[in-house]
């Protein structure tokens, strides 16, 4: 989940080149040669080693020198000889050669110098500056002055105006030469301890300009040194022009008139530093930049002032290989603000350990971290010594007492694989910084090839810090974290961990472990928000966490988690707990998926004395899935939303708001504590609740707590589906309360409140329906409701069931009188059959509207005669004579006839041998009440 950076110093040697000059060798002799294209010409002078520069055309404060071909040869110094107030040096190449630069260049006083050659430029690696102001070198073939001047290369006959000291803009032909830089020059410093040899490459002194501008830009090894001041490196293809403006630390560059460029490249340890007591500046721009092997850009602020910036514009894309890297920080000491590091392109990628870092190590804070990214953003993998993983990085370090920086990323696409980080960390006294990140789809994946840290974007207190955690923020439409990748804001020793907030407009997925044999607990892929356990200092004292941990709040229409994946607000300290908001149309946890927040002891620890557990609130506007299991190295583990306490701490309360609630298939809902502290309480508000082998649960072990409150009119339990709020020791079981219209629990689904050693809970269930279950006072096969106590029924708890539903409700007693059938007979209902009936509803209650016919299913009967039996003495009622009677009735059922004597109402029914419905004038459940009946009426009931 997180790892320790080892910082990479980039102000040591570093190996030589292997490169060889890849253009022809230009004779020793005759490297500077003037040309004849100025009012007052250069002239050379060769004085041993040195090539003195006099001569040349001045107007006011600016010199102008101009040569056929300009090189300077290894162990040789080009001297302009100027006068000490010349301010500006511009010097032009008019031939068709490359200048090729492995000796010194040096100018009188604090003049600028400028190096103009169209064809390009090569800094061998023993080239290096003696100069006292700023230093450019480009392959524009013209520089403009403010009036609209010119001082060309590529047209020298072409008299300037050589009035004008200060240009304004450096002009290219169709296709300007590439500039080389493979400087490696070093600088002696002796003293009476000895001597101090620093590798500087190219430097300009503090608060001055070094500036490379022209075609492709290559740092073949070069460094480019200007304590305090500022480096430019521009890149541009034909036909543009670049700004140039005087600024404080020299000249600054702006290329919006610049329609294309080309390629900036920095390999083999190559490096760019701009360090110094307020740190300076570093800008780059062009089409593609790229670092490898190693190289960097670094801009630290070593004591007050506030730092310099690195600046990236390129408009394909950036990528930095091979532990490479941007740093800008806040050395040890140091009062002052780091600088920002901000890179805008449309691709940024980093591989194979690349970083990109603001830290601070001293009192002052760190610089913000800024990418703006078009098309996407991809960070992958770990060096390969896998002591660094790829990313980017704010930092507050051991000891330092200044805050961290900010990470703010926009992009269409972040991707983070294979071990990679974006992380604000405090290892010090000092907050942390937050992390924003807005994007169309974020995705971390993976961990490193061993499995021992995860892909992961993180705002953490770090081992040893005691500064609070920054908040993490990601704005997306779909974030996906798979394959044991990981998300969090946590704290390993003092103070606050961070708040993590989720916005993502479609879905939010979390899946799988790491992709190895044995996938361990912490090689889940997940969302933590945690205060992490104990460890163990440099002394080898173990520290446990006292830091509160984070909060988690998640906004999207889909949360899936699933596949052994968790959510987890966990608390193995002393400190405060989490609290967890899931606002969402549909949550889904399935095949071994986990949400939960837990006050936890964690394995081998030396107590077992924690905080306090968090909370988890989960409003869902359509509904809540939980179901299945998944296996996570050799354990099986259940689907599950739960609050836990394993310790002295008490567990949070589970709160569930949906229209609908699914649990199945081994899911689990779970409040309980394993500990010595108190469970939560579980409470759940929806129109339905299912239950399919699954359960809701809040267990105890020495507690008093441990509640379930279900409101929902729906409720059904299957297969063995539990509701329970069990004491597993001498704790008192919980009470579980359920409001519901109807509650259905079959195939041996149990609702129980019982305890072990304690006294059972007490189950109150209000509803108008209870079926397929009922009150036990022990659990059998059946499904049942208890509340008892294995220490005996007198510790029982208590059940109650309120249930509106009376199972005589909707019977009318039968009037006493009998109704006088005179009138019926006198209207002769069975000439009149063709229109009578006699409708059996069943099940299905009246027709659906009077004006339509029935359904075929609906039972009924048909009125087919009316027979008259004459009176006979009374005989005994029994089944023998009823039956027949049944025969002679069903014999006679086509009489039509009607006898005008006595009828007796029917007071019954009875079924025949043929299974035919009998209306008969008796009572046939009750034998003697009646006498024997003295007429039938014979009614066949069709079904």
């Amino acid at each position: 989940m997180f790892q320790n950076l080892n910082r990479v110093f980039y102000l040591g040697l570093f190996k030589a080149s292997l490169l060889g000059i890849s253009l022809s060798s230009i004779p020793v002799s005759a490297q500077i040669i003037p040309d004849n294209t100025l009012p007052q010409n250069s002239v050379v002078t060769p004085q041993g080693n040195v090539q003195q520069i006099d001569g040349g055309t001045r107007g006011g404060n600016t010199l102008f020198h101009s040569f056929e071909r300009f090189s300077v040869p290894t162990g040789e110094t080009a001297f302009f000889n100027n006068a000490v107030e010349v301010q500006n040096i511009f010097s032009r190449v008019t031939g068709r050669s490359i200048s090729e630069i492995n000796g010194v260049l040096k100018a009188n006083g604090v003049a600028n110098l400028f190096l103009i050659n169209p064809n390009g430029i090569i800094f061998g690696e023993n080239a290096s500056l003696d100069i006292g102001g700023s230093f450019f070198a480009t392959s524009a073939d013209r520089v403009v002055f403010a009036n609209g001047t010119e001082f060309r290369a590529t047209n020298p006959n072409t008299p300037p105006l050589l009035i004008i000291n200060i240009p304004v803009g450096l002009g290219f032909r169709e296709n300007p030469g590439s500039l080389v830089i493979r400087s490696r020059s070093t600088l002696i410093k002796s003293d009476d301890i000895g001597q101090e040899i620093t590798t500087i490459g190219l430097q300009v002194p503090s608060e001055q300009t070094l500036a490379f501008v022209g075609g492709d830009i290559s740092l073949e090894g070069g460094i480019l040194t200007a304590p305090e001041g500022r480096v430019e490196l521009g890149s541009v293809a034909g036909n543009s022009l670049i700004g140039i403006s005087s600024q404080s630390e020299g000249f600054a560059l702006n290329y919006n008139r610049v329609d294309n460029f080309q390629d900036v490249r920095l390999s083999d340890f190559a490096s760019i530093e701009t360090s110094g007591e307020r740190g300076g500046e570093i800008k780059i721009q062009g089409r593609q930049v790229n670092l490898t092997g190693d190289s960097a850009m670094i801009s630290s602020t070593l004591g007050e002032g506030i730092g310099g910036d690195i600046f990236i514009v390129a408009s394909d894309s950036v990528t930095i290989e091979q532990q490479g890297g941007l740093f800008a920080e806040v050395r040890p000491n140091a009062t002052g603000r780091g600088g920002t590091i901000t890179i805008e392109t449309t691709r940024l990628t980093l591989t194979n350990g690349a970083q990109i870092s603001v830290t601070t190590l001293g009192f002052g804070q760190a610089g913000n971290l800024a990418i703006a990214a078009t098309e996407s953003i991809d960070l992958i993998g770990e060096a390969p010594d896998r002591q660094n993983p790829s990313g980017l990085f704010a930092r507050v370090e051991a000891g330092a007492t200044g805050n961290g920086g900010n990470i703010i990323l926009e992009t269409n696409r972040l991707t983070v694989r294979n071990g990679a980080e974006v992380s604000t960390d405090t290892f010090g006294f000092g907050h942390g910084g937050d992390l924003f990140i807005n994007a169309s789809g974020v995705e971390v994946v993976g961990s490193t090839a061993d499995g021992r840290f995860a892909s992961g974007l993180y705002a953490q207190v770090g081992e040893g810090g005691s500064g609070n955690g920054g908040n993490l923020t990601i704005n997306t439409n779909q974030l996906i974290v798979s394959e044991g990748a990981q998300i969090g804001t946590l704290a390993r020793n003092t103070g606050q961990a961070g708040i993590l907030t989720i916005n993502a407009n479609n879905a939010v997925i979390l899946s799988g472990t790491a992709p190895v044999p044995e996938p361990t607990q912490t090689q889940r892929s997940g969302i933590f928000v945690s205060a992490e356990p104990a460890f163990e200092d440099e002394s080898g004292n173990l520290i446990i966490t006292t830091a509160n941990a984070g909060e988690l709040t998640i906004n999207t229409p889909e949360l899936i988690v699933e596949n052994g994946a968790r959510i987890s607000a966990d608390n193995f300290g002393t400190g405060g707990g989490s609290n967890v908001n899931l606002n969402v149309n549909r949550l889904i946890i399935r095949d071994g998926g986990q949400i939960g927040a837990g006050s936890l002891v964690e394995e081998g620890a030396i107590n077992n004395e924690r905080g306090s557990g968090g909370t988890v609130t989960v409003n869902a506007s359509e509904s809540v899935e939980i179901t299945g299991t998944d296996t996570i190295g050799s354990t099986v583990e259940n689907s599950r939303l739960f609050t836990l306490a394993e310790g002295t701490g008490d567990a949070g309360n589970l709160s569930i708001f949906t229209p609908n609630l699914t649990v199945a298939n081994g899911g689990e809902v779970n409040v309980s504590s394993t500990g010595t502290g108190e469970a939560g309480n579980l409470t759940v508000e929806a129109n339905s609740i299912r239950l399919n082998q699954a359960s809701l649960r809040a267990e105890t072990r020495l507690g008093t707590q441990g509640n379930i409150t279900l409101n929902s009119p729906d409720i059904q339990l299957r297969r063995g589906s539990k509701i329970t709020t069990n004491s597993l020791e001498t704790g008192t079981g919980g009470n579980i309360l359920i409001n519901s219209n109807q509650l259905v629990a079959i195939e041996n689904s149990d609702i129980y409140a019982n305890a072990q050693a304690g006294v059972g809970g007490q189950v109150v269930i209000n509803a108008d329906g209870i079926f397929g279950t009922q009150f036990r006072t022990q659990q059998t096969s059946a499904s049942d409701i208890t509340a008892t106590s294995e220490l005996g029924a007198e510790f029982s708890g208590t059940v109650e069931l309120n249930s509106e539903i009376d199972p005589a409700q909707g019977l009318v007693e039968l009037p006493q009188s009998v109704v006088d059938p005179a009138a019926l007979i006198a209207q002769d209902p069975c000439k009149q059959r063709g229109s009578s009936q006699f409708i059996l509803t069943g099940r299905r209650g009246i027709a659906p509207n009077h004006t339509e016919g029935l359904s075929t299913i609906e039972a009924l009967v048909e009125l087919e005669s009316l027979l008259i039996e004459p009176v006979i003495p009374p005989v005994n009622n029994s089944p023998q004579r009823r039956q027949q009677l049944s025969q002679k009735s069903d014999n006679n059922s086509n009489n039509t006839s009607i006898d005008s004597r006595r009828i007796v109402p029917a007071r019954g029914w009875i079924r025949n041998q043929k299974g035919e419905v009998i209306l008969v004038g008796y009572d046939p459940t009750k034998t003697g009440r009646f006498r024997q009946p003295q007429q039938i009426i014979s009614c066949r009931i069709h079904q």
